[in-house]
């Protein structure tokens, strides 16, 4: 079969680049042919398509004139260099089945309209909320923000939702409500998503389409870690991405009351590393607290598998989050706030342990109790979270899971010719 997939980044940037490419990778090993459709960008992976892709879209470049401004606005609600260059892929490669990941604000829905012009069966995997709210995340300055379902988006402007900005939330309520005027995301022929929690939230936000459930593949394979890690001693070990939604601020405070000889590692970058280092240091924390910068590959599962457990404490609805199922793979216990899809992952007491999200006293209670756990208590949880991992994200079931969506979908398709 061939498979165009799309998403609005080709390089590792975050989970739905994960899927992206791991869903890739699992297809082309049964054999099928894969294209790709993204932008272009310095860090892109090889790829031979990489001649269809659009010019960068940077939403973050802060020195932009006002017709930068108004262009990059247009092209978040219609993207024509996207229609373009994909209408050209389409006729080289000939898909039988799109498979699409995030395509808003840098593609836009132009990619649905043409796929639509071709009569290309579409499938699409819901990572976020942006189907459901002009914020993606349902969070709005440090707290869950669901004041504009059911459709209600205007309530984002006077809320200042999406980076706290009147004119970056005016932008996003209108392409909502222009969206859905449209009825863009109804051509999409099939949903998937890795959670039940993202299922039961669109639910409650009255979104009219099936959504099937898929948890996630993980490549097991590619996880080996190398053979030492630099941190000496007993460490505990948060990894990703450093921004506040993440509630790392949150770890660091526990961490503090903990009183123990054992170090706190974080690994990655993001727009909150500074102030995280300011909240360490003000709690005298510098040489407790080891920030790391961004690590990868054997190095980075060597440092995961070193840890004596991971820590998420997330203050938003995660859906399927990539770092726990990898340190689970890697038979580490993990300490999960207990928000969104977490809690499916992480079953408390038995391959880890959940906490209120924001309870900062909660989660130093949790890690002294793990800490305090012997060997054997420690190795048991680790070793049932890497059974569960195994079982519930095997790409062979997740391969099997994704053709029965495409073949069901294309099977409609060529009923109606």
């Amino acid at each position: 079969m061939r498979i165009l997939l799309i998403n609005k980044f080709h390089y590792l940037r975050g989970g739905a680049e994960r899927c992206y490419f791991d869903t890739a990778r699992i297809l082309a090993g049964h054999g099928h042919d894969i294209a790709f459709f993204s932008m272009a960008h310095p860090k892109n992976r090889p790829s031979r398509w990489l001649k269809y892709f659009i010019d960068e879209v940077d939403y973050e470049k802060e020195k932009m004139n006002w017709r930068g401004k108004i262009n990059s606005a247009l092209k978040i609600i219609y993207n024509f260099s996207a229609q373009i260059n994909l209408e050209k892929l389409i006729k080289d490669f000939k898909p039988e089945v799109a498979h699409l990941h995030n395509i808003y604000h840098q593609l836009s829905p132009s990619v649905i309209k043409t796929l639509k012009k071709y009569n290309i069966p579409m499938v699409m995997t819901l990572h976020d909320y942006k189907l459901i709210c002009p914020n993606y995340n349902l969070l709005a300055r440090g707290k869950i923000w669901e004041k504009s379902r059911p459709d209600k988006y205007y309530k984002c402007f006077f809320a200042r939702c999406v980076k706290d900005s009147y004119l970056k939330s005016l932008i996003c309520v209108f392409e909502a409500y222009l969206h859905k005027w449209l009825k863009v995301y109804d051509k999409i022929d099939a949903f998937i998503s890795p959670s039940r929690f993202l299922i039961k939230k669109f639910k409650e936000f009255e979104f009219k389409e099936e959504i099937n459930y898929l948890p996630n593949p993980l490549l097991t394979a590619t996880i080996q870690p190398s053979q030492e890690t630099e941190i000496a001693g007993k460490y505990i070990l948060y990894f990703g991405r450093l921004s506040k939604e993440k509630g790392i601020s949150d770890l660091i405070k526990a961490y503090s009351l903990l009183k123990i000889d054992c170090k706190l590692v974080i690994a990655g970058e993001g727009p909150q590393k500074k102030e995280l280092e300011i909240i360490a240091r003000e709690r005298g924390l510098v040489r407790d607290v080891i920030f790391t910068g961004y690590i990868e590959g054997p190095g980075l599962w060597s440092l995961v598998k070193g840890a004596e457990f991971v820590v998420a404490p997330s203050r938003w609805y995660e859906n399927a989050p990539y770092n726990i199922i990898e340190a689970m793979s890697l038979t580490k216990a993990v300490v999960c706030a207990k928000m969104g899809g977490l809690s499916e992952i992480v079953e408390d007491g038995k391959t880890g342990f959940l906490f209120e999200a924001g309870d900062v006293a909660g989660l130093a209670e949790v890690m002294v109790h793990l800490l305090n756990l012997d060997e054997e208590a420690r190795r048991k949880i680790g070793e049932r979270a890497r059974r569960t991992v195994v079982e519930k994200n095997n790409k062979e079931i997740y391969y099997k899971g994704l053709m029965d969506i495409y073949e069901k979908i294309t099977k409609k398709y060529k009923a109606e010719k």
